[in-house]
C-alpha cells in the first residue's frame, strides 16, 4: 500500500486538502502551506500513523483544520481496495475528531 494518496478530511473546524506519500513506514506529504512528516503501518487491513505537522509557508488562505500548525496528529483507517477510511486526534486539541480518506493515486 505504499505510494502517493491524495487526503481529504475534516474537524469540526474545516475542511483540508493534501497529499501523502507512504513509503517504508515513512509518512511525507503537505498542501501549500502546511508539511507532514511520520512513521505509518499496516496491518492487515487496518492502517495507524503518527505524524507532526507544521507551518512552511504563511498563507492567510489556507489554515489548519485544527486551528493550530504544531501538531502531533494520531491516524488510525481501515483499508478498503485504495482507500483508507481515517480517523485522527491531535495531542494538542484532544477533544477534536478529524474524519477523511486517503485515495491512492500512484506508486
Amino acid at each position: 500500500m505504499d505510494g502517493l494518496y491524495k487526503a481529504e478530511f475534516k474537524t469540526p473546524f474545516g475542511t483540508g486538502a493534501a497529499v501523502f506519500f507512504l513509503e517504508g513506514g515513512k509518512l511525507r506529504g503537505g498542501n501549500s502551506a502546511l508539511y507532514y512528516v511520520g512513521n505509518y503501518d499496516f496491518t492487515g487491513n487496518q492502517f495507524h500513523a503518527l505524524m507532526k505537522t507544521d507551518r512552511h509557508t504563511f498563507d492567510l488562505n489556507v489554515a489548519s483544520v485544527f486551528g493550530m500548525d504544531q501538531l502531533t496528529v494520531t491516524l488510525e483507517g481501515i483499508v478498503d481496495g485504495d482507500t483508507i477510511a481515517i480517523d485522527g486526534v491531535a495531542d494538542e486539541v484532544p477533544d477534536m475528531q478529524l474524519h477523511g480518506k486517503l485515495v491512492r493515486l500512484c506508486d
